[in-house]
């Protein structure tokens, strides 16, 4: 029978404990327990599964080999697809998003249609959301000479994704949020731009699911593991998460924005960014209690995470990913976050890549020098 089976996660993995992990994934896909779309995941949910409990395993070690054995179930099974970009529904989350475009601009989560050329899909960095670039975004829908639809996209625990809060902030976990993001929406080899955060999610798709990307724009980041003792800049970013962790807001019925504001100048000096930090915080209009915007408990938990660039490669790839189409960093001359001592990295990861400075900037680069950065976008997009 090749009926259809509308598993969940946790009947999956009680399934692949109950009996031998190859029969287990042949059965799986077979039976399409997976969505068409998710071929190659199978193996790796099934092996982590495996390992996990210590049940005996051999999984796949590369790219080469999943794609073969998944070749072997496609003539097995005529509807197993291979889509090496998506991920399982059940565990990617449905990110909210503005579209852009040259005729209008609407915030929607119904479909989208293709654009003329490939569309550009913009990530925003920790504690922020996708209004973060919202001018950048129209400015670029209205003044590219090639015609592109312009999405901007809240990651995982941001922005408007409060129906859908997640534990996990690894970013194999978000980069497989903006996969299934562009296969949910019929989106073909988009241009990913991302910030800070957001650039390593962009980094992680384009090296996680290399055939999805059509070029990458890296703002102000590098692939690498960031740590408060060895890099004052993260030790800025840490000391702004404990603020906000020490702020209780549960605890303090009657509170405003302006009493957040006057305890957080303790820790935070600058105004412009007290000013960003803030817009995490909005008003329960049933209680009249402030709230977070953010999923802080899971940003917290995380946040060692969130500095590294852990994708698994050690343990199921059998060599270094790497992402070989047209990858542009543009970085912020008064910034820390991308040193000569990463060039390294970048280009093991991308050797396709080309670096340029803005001068003065400092980490929100979008932010400091809106039309700099909006030049620079626009030469590497209609290049």
């Amino acid at each position: 029978s090749m009926t259809m089976l509308k598993l969940n996660i946790t009947e999956i993995r009680k399934f692949c404990l109950a009996v031998n992990f190859s029969i287990a994934v042949l059965l799986l896909i077979g039976f399409n327990c997976f969505t068409v779309q998710a071929v190659p995941q199978a193996f790796t949910i099934a092996f982590n599964v495996a390992k996990t409990h210590s049940v005996g395993a051999v999984a796949p070690t590369n790219r080469e080999t999943i794609q073969q054995k998944c070749r072997l179930l496609t003539a097995i099974n005529p509807r197993s697809v291979i889509i090496s970009s998506t991920m399982l529904n059940s565990q990617a989350v449905n990110l909210k998003f503005t579209e852009f475009s040259q005729s209008s601009s609407a915030d929607t989560s119904e479909a989208i249609g293709q654009s003329l050329q490939p569309p550009v899909i913009i990530l925003h960095g920790l504690l922020g959301n996708k209004r973060n670039f919202s001018s950048i975004a129209s400015s670029l829908s209205k003044q590219l000479r090639s015609k592109r639809k312009i999405y901007v996209v809240d990651v995982r625990n941001h922005g408007d994704n409060t129906h859908d809060w997640r534990w996990d902030m690894s970013y194999s976990s978000m980069a497989a949020d903006v996969a299934y993001f562009c296969d949910q929406h019929n989106i073909k080899s988009p241009v990913i731009v991302g910030h800070s955060m957001g650039g390593k999610v962009a980094q992680a798709v384009a090296l996680l699911y290399p055939k999805l990307v059509s070029g990458l724009c890296i703002i102000d980041i590098a692939p690498v593991e960031y740590t408060p003792e060895n890099d004052g800049s993260w030790r800025a970013v840490k000391l702004i998460i404990d603020a906000l962790v020490s702020l209780d807001l549960d605890g303090r019925p009657g509170v405003t924005k302006k009493d957040i504001d006057l305890d957080l100048r303790k820790t935070v000096e600058d105004p412009a960014l007290r000013s960003f930090v803030l817009t995490n915080i909005d008003m329960d209009r049933s209680t009249g209690v402030l709230r977070w915007k953010i999923n802080l408990d899971a940003i917290t938990n995380q946040l060692d995470i969130i500095a590294g660039f852990d994708l698994g490669e050690n343990s199921n790839f059998e060599h270094p990913l790497q992402y070989e189409g047209d990858t542009f960093f543009i970085n912020g001359g008064a910034s820390r976050f991308v040193r000569s001592v990463h060039m390294k990295t970048i280009a093991d990861y991308f050797p396709n890549h080309m670096l340029t400075t803005i001068r003065g900037a400092g980490h929100w680069v979008h932010a400091e020098a809106p039309d700099a950065t909006l030049a620079l976008l626009k030469k590497y997009l209609d290049r």
